[in-house]
């Protein structure tokens, strides 16, 4: 018969006749923290294994038998239906009530503590994204941002972390989010400083291995390397073309660029995750035209989108059915997407929103008979999906 570690403690200070005070002032802790324990309501954290084994000289296996395995396992367990809704982008404040429960139960566990900062900054993300232009050049609004919560106990929690963890990942998603915080809320020396311990393009882990693995291994690597960068030269070749560009043509011609490299890579037209990308270029495409009160241009680049958005949600469906859904454009053919890797909800809803919103994106239109049209179209979609 297992007996939890609470119970052991228990019957181990009263066979030697040992108060809760007394154990307490060896250990360092609180009486209350004694309580817990016996209480079965919390653990000791791992540092007290050693001296509570120590102290009844009883060796650590004795005192502990399963219970650090059920520990873990459930640990594991509340990272695992915390990753599933993130996968699927539920509400954020879901996300950070299920970690304030694992925590309550396992405090100080640096698995759930990442987590919970992830939430807290995408409950903060969930406010927008605020910027204004100054001297001709997009500046995020620094105290818009500080005046939402959530951000700084996301940043609390990871600043600790990153001070006190060995853990490589949770170091490398401490320094990601709170570079974040803190480009948002304008602390450029410390965005400065945490960068200069991230690695260049040229010694990421998708570089490496494209370099210097050879045979199969190494292709489906070079092919890894090549969607990574892929993403990595849309992101601030259209942040150019949005934020700094004046030429409506020249962002046009951009836009026209992005889009055709896609279809070059994937050139059987089976664009996978990427179909997210797509719509979301065509939808700025289309912004682009309507500026330029192209109407014709808009409302192609706009049924572009939808098909992109229709054929992501689509394969948003296929991934979660079968697991992991295989490319299969000679630039791509090595590589296979897995659900567990594929954190996105449905798009079209998203593409429905910019079109309903009159004073937004596409104001130009609201007139345009061909709108009500399109609607009808997307949300028809919606219902097939």
């Amino acid at each position: 018969m297992n007996i939890k570690i609470g119970a052991k403690i228990k019957m181990l200070r009263k066979r030697d006749d040992i108060t809760q005070e007394r154990l307490a002032e060896v250990l360092g802790v609180t009486n209350q923290a004694i309580s817990r324990w016996e209480s079965e309501s919390g653990y000791p954290d791992i540092e007290y294994i050693s001296p509570i084994a120590n102290f009844f000289n009883v060796s650590t296996d004795y005192l502990f038998d399963h219970d650090i395995a059920e520990k873990r396992k459930k640990i594991d367990e509340y990272c695992e239906q915390f990753d599933a809704h993130y996968r699927e982008w539920k509400p954020a404040q879901e996300r950070v009530d299920m970690m304030r429960q694992a925590l309550a139960e396992f405090p100080a566990e640096e698995k759930l503590l990442i987590r919970l900062a992830n939430a807290l900054y995408y409950k903060w993300c969930e406010y927008g994204l605020h910027s204004k232009w100054v001297d001709g050049y997009f500046v995020y609004d620094a105290e818009k941002h500080k005046s939402f919560d959530s951000w700084d106990e996301a940043l609390k929690i990871m600043e600790e972390l990153l001070a006190t963890s060995v853990d490589d990942k949770i170091r490398m998603r401490c320094r990601q989010l709170l570079a974040y915080i803190y480009g948002k809320i304008g602390e450029k020396e410390k965005l400065l400083a945490i960068t200069e311990k991230c690695d260049d393009i040229q010694t990421s882990r998708q570089s490496l291995l494209s370099s210097m693995m050879d045979g199969k291994d190494g292709m489906k690597y070079i092919q890894e390397e090549l969607l990574g960068l892929l993403r990595e030269f849309i992101h601030p070749f259209g942040r150019i073309a949005r934020f700094y560009i004046r030429d409506t043509n020249a962002i046009i011609d951009s836009y026209t660029i992005m889009i055709n490299l896609y279809k070059f890579i994937f050139s059987d037209g089976n664009f996978g995750f990427y179909n997210f990308d797509l719509w979301d270029l065509y939808l700025t495409y289309a912004h682009e035209f309507s500026k330029q009160n192209d109407f014709d241009k808009t409302f192609e680049a706009l049924e572009n989108s939808r098909n992109h958005a229709k054929m992501f949600d689509i394969y948003l469906n296929e991934i979660r059915e079968k697991g992991e859904v295989q490319y299969t454009a000679p630039y791509v053919d090595m590589i296979k997407q897995k659900s567990t890797d594929t954190y996105a909800v449905k798009q079209l809803p998203a593409l429905l929103k910019y079109l309903e919103d009159e004073n937004g994106f596409f104001a130009q239109i609201q007139s345009d008979p061909r709108l009500p049209e399109l609607i009808k179209k997307i949300e028809s979609d919606i219902a097939e999906t």
